[in-house]
């Protein structure tokens, strides 16, 4: 890898606090709920519990093994760069090109979501909502977000905190007041934690699984902002484990909450609808004070927005630094030490491929559609950091090699995302019609493809960038 002395992230500008928080902003306890628990209801019905069950048992494994190169390798490039430094440069850009991919379709989500929930507040106020809401609420949003990612790091970190503090809240608050008028009236039901509770059973709960590791792919933003941490090598592993089981746990029981709350054909109406769930139950059980969960769904919306934003251009940034993209992505800003280049595609992006397709499918479609997307590069991400995990550490840190946490761990990560990106993605999707399934499994080959071809063209015409030594991962 270049030499990159004189072009540095600022250090030591995030705590291990903000750390954890970056991640469960990324995560959100609140869009964790409002934006996936409405397609789970369509594929699995009243199974939502169970599913994101499932999805924490089988993201552990994973964020273990994140948890262990992280500490070794510390780099804003993530998984590129560990795959770069424990495999080869080769397997680490064209894994680079799917985890840039990862993170940008990531942020596409956001000004989606946020979309829904400034129709709502339309709704609620009387006014029409509908695209043009969407596009002035794209515009809101955005512009927002700019204002402060533009800015510095340490601005994006407290906007984090206090954003994860207020959804955290409210969504509780809403599932405790469910659980006590359910409970005053003895009709309280634990069924949501069986399968039976899908109507397809395990093909519906499997299908529903999409969305559930979906709720779960924040946590790899934490390893994104290791070079800007205080004692990366502790925070940053501790980070990532802690924050998937407690955020995991927390859906687990706030979606239990949710889905006993009504009749689950309401939820599926909804969706149909663009209108997110979580808003007709509020109104149920709150009455006007559904407006609450209207903001804290556009809060953290912006949260998660804020965090997957800084997760995306800094691995743009890492991959131009290293000479593996264009190299003006790898400069900073003077003053703020941002990577704005990075930005400005990342916004450029985001503008183009959600507007067109929200306005080709509907803002939920959109959502559902990139959505898919997401979890098969985040599957495919998940698989090569199962098996540079033990590579790392048989390679060059041999006498730390631990047979749990370097070998059994790996094995199993390896083995249950490799099933997922089988059951979950591309059965479900080639059983799906073409605009909300086949196409998805079309785009994301041709791009697997377009990946390939890149990784091979640069290794022809740029030979010496596959033969630079490694930056990150030094003896000790």
């Amino acid at each position: 890898m270049p030499d990159t002395s004189n072009v540095t992230l600022k250090k030591n500008s995030i705590s291990s606090l903000g750390a954890a928080a970056m991640g469960a902003v990324m995560m959100s306890p609140a869009l964790g709920i409002y934006g996936n628990f409405g397609p789970m209801a369509l594929s699995a019905g009243k199974s939502a519990p169970l599913v994101f069950f499932l999805a924490l048992v089988a993201t552990l494994p994973t964020a273990i093994c994140y948890a262990m190169i992280s500490r070794e390798i510390p780099s804003s490039g993530s998984v590129y760069t560990w795959l770069w430094e424990s495999i080869s440069p080769s397997v680490g850009i064209w894994i680079g090109w799917m985890l840039t991919t990862y993170f940008i379709i990531v942020v596409f989500l956001q000004p989606l979501l946020f979309g829904l929930f400034f129709n709502d507040l339309l709704r609620y106020w009387g006014l029409p909502a509908g695209y043009w809401g969407f596009v002035a609420s794209m515009i809101l949003s955005s512009g927002i977000i700019i204002s402060i990612t533009y800015r510095g790091i340490e601005i994006s970190e407290k906007g984090s905190l206090i954003d994860l503090i207020v959804q955290t809240l409210i969504v509780a608050a809403l599932a405790v007041t469910i659980v006590v008028v359910l409970g005053i009236k003895g009709k309280l039901d634990f069924t949501p934690f069986l399968p039976s509770s899908s109507p397809r059973g395990f093909s519906g709960i499997n299908e529903a699984l999409i969305f559930g590791i979906l709720s779960f792919c924040g946590f790899g933003v934490i390893s994104t902002i290791a070079e800007e941490t205080i004692n990366p090598r502790k925070a940053i592993p501790t980070a990532t484990v802690l924050t998937c089981i407690i955020i995991g746990l927390y859906w687990v029981i706030v979606s239990w909450a949710y889905v006993i709350s009504g009749p689950i054909e309401r939820v599926v109406e909804c969706v149909k609808t663009d209108i997110i769930p979580i808003v007709p139950i509020a109104q149920q059980y709150w009455g006007i004070g559904d407006v609450l969960i209207i903001i804290t769904g556009m809060i953290a919306s912006l949260g998660v927005y804020i965090a997957t934003v800084v997760g995306a251009s800094r691995v743009i940034y890492a991959m131009g630094r290293d000479g593996s993209i264009f190299p003006v992505f790898g400069r900073l800003n003077n003053k703020y030490q941002m990577p704005w280049n990075a930005l400005h595609l990342v916004f450029a992006l985001t503008f183009i491929f959600v507007l067109i397709p929200a306005g080709l499918l509907g803002i939920y479609n959109a959502f559902i559609w990139w959505a898919k997307a997401v979890v098969f590069f985040a599957l495919i991400t998940y698989l090569f950091v199962s098996v540079a995990n033990p590579v790392l550490y048989f390679r060059f840190r041999r006498n730390d090699f631990h047979v749990v946490w370097n070998g059994i761990v790996p094995v199993i990560a390896f083995a249950v995302n490799l099933f997922l990106l089988y059951k979950a993605f591309f059965k479900e999707c080639w059983n799906g019609g073409w605009a909300m399934g086949k196409s998805v499994l079309v785009f994301v080959v041709i791009w697997l493809v377009i990946g390939t071809g890149y990784v091979l063209i640069l290794k022809k015409r740029t030979p010496g960038l596959f033969m630079k030594k490694a930056t990150f991962l030094r003896d000790e």
